[in-house]
């Protein structure tokens, strides 16, 4: 039984072994038969008590279990079924995170439109020259996608723009610090950066080489602008020249202290402005303590700042994940919630941070097999959920399905469950995911309701200690009861007026509701209803009774969600987020890495299982070092060595490894190499010489030559092939020798020159 229940991705069925399949056949002392067609082969093993059999493809169970944590319980294809999902679910939230992103961005998208659209137009009078416009943007806390939606504004640019026609709009183009080595570089970044972009508008072909204005001179620049105006037709004063400078802390302050006084000698003829892009805050602002007063004096700097808080994070969550006019595939549980708060409070505020940790979280969750019922439980369609599930290779899925549905069943319908088909099967699965859509979708109503009173008693000078995110994993925990009943109590203390103003927002809010939503609803609503329409006289019997209402109804619709069948499917619970993906121990990774190599590279691994399956008797391929790389050799034999390591007895050790890997290599080689009929080769017998002839002189003199020319030839190919080999070894050594230097596990000494002294003394040894 042991062997049977260590096979993995098998399934179990009744097998006949019938005519098509009588070919070659061989059985093994392991109850393994091996037979071949004329596609694959096979193995059947047998079992230990029953006449049945076992089934897989080597092939495809490689394949398999590659790409699943839990191949005993996963459908042949259902990490691509996973995949699919995971796309669709993915793709649905972050269509959603970016729109809200977008409405963040917009107002200070729109301040720095109407800047620009403003400048060379509102200056101030008497002064005694133009000042060059600067718009110095902090991006702190916002999302990558700022800088793009800057310049899409700018340049008129816009979604159902036909074939992204931008010829009514500023010109823009982008630099960047790599962009800027010195100064002549940076000019000729901006003047061809102009031109590059938008050289199809004027239909114009290469410089010539003999052109007498350089590409890095502003004049260029005019002349090219002057004729983008006459093919436009439009108007300079309505055009403007935008140099968005990314990373602005990352520019060398002399060479953009050179940039903006040349491009102060070219306006306002050359319309030009500067968008400064910076990821620091604006207090102090990074260009007012970096630069001069004298280049200060130079500009008209304009500031934008994104509106960043931890209120942000509050608000796409909110908005994302508990908000009823919007229903995402999965919903995340209160460790996701937990952890992403920390992080945002700890670490960073960037949107992208965001938008990572939930992506890492979705991911994570589609490891768990039964999340092909994500979307749709026909796995697309009724056709294709009955053949995948009626494969017998899916039987180990149905049992752990089955399995999971039997535990939430009353014990007395056992025998039902083992003899349901697949059709009731998925039926379930359907009557499971209705289920907790529903719960999910009420649970999102009641959590709006309590968060409207919550913030209708900070507004009339109540306190209320609860924050947005225990209130949000406390509903999904299902233990918010302390702060409902605090809540109620404030509404049965409310005063006649406070009372008036707070029935019309709860009835406001159940009439926006969704029509699917408002039916459901339909009884608490009424309630409010009623309440709403009582006389004044009647307000202070009426705030007691709507104390009770509500903390019964929250009672009703806040409850856990793991209590529902196969929640898992849909809802992360309380799944441990894992942060070591997202911000990993470099130490630990890197040890990991050099001890454990084909945990992490594709070609490791395939040698060492190649090997398994070819290995030589007595060898054990699996522990062995002659399949590891370079690094990962020298490095297991500096830990087998004291505090100072003698670096010619680590060469000679990593060479004997190294020569084990030559032979074994040219014996594989050897034992693959088919003859002509496709049989393995012999060995060859080596010819007797023949004896020489009698007739004629000099026969034997002659072959004696040969064969000392022949013999000498041969030592000397082999002479030189070792010494090509030991030069390989020496190259090969030195460079694992640098990459052990390099990430820092030797330090050199000078009291000893052939030796170097170790820096890691606590590594694990690799089991």
């Amino acid at each position: 039984m042991a062997f049977w229940q260590s096979r993995r991705r098998v399934a179990t069925r009744q097998f006949d072994l019938g005519k098509p399949w009588r070919r070659y056949w061989k059985i093994s002392t392991r109850l393994q038969f091996t037979f071949r067609t004329k596609s694959k082969v096979r193995y059947i093993v047998l079992h230990a008590t029953t006449n049945t059999v076992r089934d897989c493809i080597p092939e495809a169970r490689g394949d398999h279990d590659s790409y699943t944590l839990f191949p005993d319980r996963d459908l042949p294809n259902g990490y691509e079924l996973r995949l699919e999902g995971y796309r669709a679910a993915w793709h649905k939230s972050l269509t959603r995170i970016q729109d809200l992103v977008r409405a963040l961005h917009a107002p200070v998208v729109d301040k720095v439109s109407e800047l620009v659209n403003k400048s060379y137009i509102d200056i101030l009078p008497g002064l005694p020259y133009t000042e060059l416009p600067v718009i110095s943007v902090s991006t702190y806390g916002a999302s990558s996608s700022l800088p793009d939606e800057i310049a899409s504004q700018l340049e008129g640019r816009n979604d159902d723009a036909l074939f992204g026609d931008v010829n009514g709009g500023h010109l823009v183009t982008h630099i960047l610090p790599s962009d800027c080595p010195n100064v002549p570089s940076t000019m000729k970044t901006l003047v061809t950066g102009f031109i590059t972009k938008y050289e199809q508008e004027l239909g114009s072909g290469k410089r010539k080489a003999g052109d007498s204005v350089s590409t890095m001179d502003l004049s260029l620049l005019q002349a090219w602008f002057d004729a983008l105006l006459r093919v436009r037709d439009g108007n300079e004063n309505e055009i403007r020249l935008v140099i968005v400078l990314h990373d602005f802390e990352q520019f060398e302050p002399l060479i953009l202290q050179d940039l903006f006084e040349i491009c102060s000698l070219a306006i306002p003829r050359l319309p030009l402005v500067f968008v400064l892009l910076s990821a620091s805050s604006l207090s102090p602002s990074h260009i007012h303590m970096s630069y001069p007063r004298r280049i200060l004096s130079l500009l008209q700097i304009r500031t934008c700042v994104f509106p960043w808080s931890i209120d942000v994070l509050h608000e796409i969550l909110l908005k994302t994940f508990f908000d009823v006019d919007f229903e995402p595939e999965l919903m995340i549980g209160p460790v996701q919630l937990d952890f992403l708060v920390d992080f945002f409070e700890r670490h960073s505020v960037s949107l992208d941070s965001l938008v990572s940790i939930l992506q890492l979280a979705y991911m994570k969750h589609f490891e768990e097999p039964l999340t092909v019922f994500l979307q749709n439980e026909q796995l697309g369609s009724s056709d294709t959920g009955n053949s995948v599930l009626g494969e017998p290779a899916s039987f180990g899925f149905l049992e752990a399905l089955f399995t999971r549905l039997h535990n939430t069943q009353d014990t007395g319908n056992r025998k039902e469950w083992l003899n349901a088909s697949i059709d009731g099967l998925l039926s379930t699965v359907r009557t499971a995911r209705e289920t907790f859509q529903s719960r999910v979708r009420l649970l999102r109503v009641a959590l709006q309701m309590i968060l409207l009173i919550r913030t209708f008693l900070i507004s009339e000078g109540y306190k209320v200690e609860a924050t947005l995110p225990e209130l949000m994993c406390g509903a999904l925990r299902g233990r918010i009861q302390n702060v409902t009943k605090y809540l109620c109590i404030m509404v049965k203390k409310l005063r006649n007026e406070q009372i008036t103003r707070l029935l019309p927002e709860l009835r406001n809010f159940f009439v926006s509701l969704p029509d699917n939503v408002r039916e459901a609803e339909k009884a608490i609503s009424s309630r409010i209803d009623t309440a709403f329409s009582v006389r004044d006289d009647e307000v202070p019997a009426v705030a007691g009774l709507l104390s009770e209402w509500l903390l019964a109804y929250f009672e009703e619709r806040i409850i856990s969600l793991e209590d529902t069948a196969l929640w898992d499917i849909w809802y992360t619970g309380s799944t441990p987020f894992p942060g070591d993906l997202l911000n990993p121990s470099i130490r630990a990774s890197i040890l990991a890495g050099l001890l454990r190599p084909q945990e992490f590279s594709t070609s490791v691994a395939t040698n060492r299982r190649s090997a398994h399956n070819t290995g030589d008797d007595g060898e054990d391929e699996d522990d062995s070092l002659v399949h590891m790389p370079d690094t990962t050799i020298l490095f297991q034999r500096y830990l087998e060595s004291g505090k100072m390591i003698n670096v010619y007895d680590w060469f000679e050790s990593f060479a004997v490894v190294l020569e084990e890997q030559r032979r074994h290599i040219q014996g594989t080689q050897i034992r693959n190499l088919p003859d002509r009929n496709g049989r393995p080769p012999t060995p060859r017998t080596p010819r007797t010489p023949q004896t020489p002839s009698r007739h004629g002189r000099g026969g034997k003199g002659r072959q004696r030559k040969e064969r000392d020319s022949d013999d000498s030839s041969e030592q000397q190919a082999e002479e030189d092939t070792e010494e090509n080999w030991r030069l390989k070894i020496q190259a090969r050594f030195i460079r694992a020798l640098h990459e052990l230097d390099y990430v820092g596990f030797i330090r050199h000494t000078g009291r000893r020159a052939d030796h170097v002294m170790r820096t890691a003394f606590d590594a694990p040894i690799s089991e």
